[in-house]
């Protein structure tokens, strides 16, 4: 005890957004500060509002490790944040979904996730040797648009089509559990939603991709656990495109519930590829949904963002 009493500390400036799964967060926190401080941490919080800037409140940090508590979209964020900062990220999932922490090996529950974060709080031989073990480099991709009103970092994916407007019914929704929300938002979209020609150029090359999905991913997950993409990897500097063909819906709904299911690799109709830079030029106002939320309208273009933080897991 007298060892821990006089050890150096490490320090962490924990961001708790009051915002993400109407306020799921706030109501963990308070736990995971709780639990982080008596692995020796020494703790600094700040809570968020819809009004605050949390990229600008993570970039001005001066501790060691840059937390953020909350969902998808908070989490990018805060890593952008880091990024802007160039100090060390950790993330504690506090969303409905939290599938940035499940495509890291993270544990989905904020109370086991901060377990895992307390033995790092002492600066010692043994903890610094586990501490470095658990360093990953992570990539991302940016979104802008041709005017620069959108700049924005995300980690996911960005979606459009049925999955875009799957969330959107997600978030509209009285579900607090991602994958109950999202299932909900999927099938609720079909009532409506019928395959669109969307213009883009994959790496300068133009195409028109006409279907039901078409995402660009780097982790390859939404939904509270659906892995789209299970080829995604958020750590080889490459994004992926997803495409689902244009076929009637009678057919169409097996596959999408196996893509609600995970369990859609190597179907014929869902072609993935890789990509560098992606430019989407149609249908013009389309919106587009990433890590959870509206993140553009078209056009826009997504680049990849390789090794765009190191990440504590």
């Amino acid at each position: 005890m007298t060892a821990h009493t006089t050890a150096e500390r490490r320090s962490i400036h924990l961001l708790i957004s009051s915002m993400s799964a109407g306020g799921r967060s706030v109501n963990v926190g308070p736990e995971v500060v709780r639990i982080l401080r008596g692995g020796g941490w020494a703790v600094r919080v700040s809570v968020t509002r819809a009004s605050d800037d949390p990229c600008q409140i993570a970039s001005a940090t001066t501790e060691d490790v840059i937390g953020a508590l909350g969902g998808d979209g908070f989490i990018s964020a805060i890593a952008r944040g880091a990024h802007e900062a160039g100090t060390l990220f950790a993330p504690i999932p506090g969303g409905r979904g939290n599938d940035l922490c499940r495509a890291l090996g993270i544990s989905p529950d904020a109370s086991a996730r901060a377990k895992q974060l307390a033995e790092l709080g002492f600066v010692n031989e043994e903890s610094d040797e586990l501490f470095a073990s658990r360093i990953r480099p992570m990539d991302g991709m940016w979104v802008t648009t041709p005017d620069g009103t959108v700049h924005s970092l995300v980690l996911g994916l960005v979606s459009l089509g049925l999955d875009a407007k799957a969330n959107l019914l997600a978030n509209e929704s009285m579900f607090t559990s991602g994958p109950i929300a999202y299932g909900y938002g999927a099938f609720a979209a079909l009532a409506t939603h019928r395959p669109s020609t969307i213009t883009l150029k994959i790496d300068g090359q133009e195409r028109e991709l006409t279907g039901w999905i078409t995402s660009v991913s780097n982790s390859g997950r939404l939904g509270g656990g659906v892995r789209l993409v299970p080829q995604s990897d958020m750590t080889d500097g490459i994004m992926e495109l997803c495409h689902v063909e244009d076929i009637p819906l009678l057919k169409a709904l097996p596959i999408l519930a196996k893509v609600v299911g995970g369990r859609s690799q190597g179907h014929e109709v869902i072609h993935v590829e890789p990509a560098s830079s992606i430019e989407i030029t149609q249908p013009v106002g389309m919106v587009a949904m990433a890590d959870g939320d509206k993140v553009a309208e078209i056009p826009f273009t997504v680049t990849s963002a390789p090794h765009i933080v190191d990440v504590l897991v």
